[in-house]
């Protein structure tokens, strides 16, 4: 049977005992939240000091690449799609089988909220623009939020195309 190491997603603390030196002391940085890099592909080198060493470990992203990771996942997630929690995700690919309108775009900016709000406690969400544009069959969506954790902001653009296809 095979095995996945996912050591790289644990940091082992530096221990001062009697064996360390000064010059043996490493400052260890600290991160609050690491997740999966999206693109799963393996790391380059892992360690820390003037020697790293080459690794085969999956590549982490650290607290805000991971929050925005986690942000981009429950848009990328239709509901009924994640088994243990049917709910999880933003359905917006239901809105674009509609025509291109006001009133769904309002409908889009609702779910988004609620979607970001139930799912994502690490943020705090500032603005939700949805524009409907019928003249390319598409909405323009523009999501700006807050880290918590690190008092910075950042905005995510999303293109949603009739018939169901959406970039993030």
């Amino acid at each position: 049977m095979a095995t996945i190491d996912l050591n790289n997603l644990v940091r082992p603390k530096q221990v001062n005992n009697q064996y360390t030196t000064p010059s043996t002391k490493v400052e260890v940085v600290k991160t609050v939240y690491t997740d999966l890099h999206l693109d799963i592909i393996t790391a380059k080198s892992i360690g820390v000091g003037k020697t790293p060493s080459d690794t085969n470990d999956i590549l982490v992203d650290n607290d805000l690449e991971a929050i925005r990771n986690s942000v981009r996942n429950i848009f990328s997630t239709r509901k009924g799609q994640k088994l243990l929690t049917p709910e999880f995700g933003s359905s917006l690919e239901q809105y674009l089988f509609e025509p291109i309108t006001e009133i769904y775009a309002r409908a889009i900016g609702d779910d988004i909220l609620t979607s970001l709000e139930k799912y994502e406690p690490r943020i705090e969400v500032l603005k939700i623009l949805v524009l409907p544009n019928p003249d390319q069959s598409q909405y323009n969506i523009s999501v700006a939020y807050r880290f918590l954790e690190f008092k910075k902001e950042s905005v995510l653009n999303i293109l949603a195309q009739y018939g169901g296809q959406i970039s993030i």
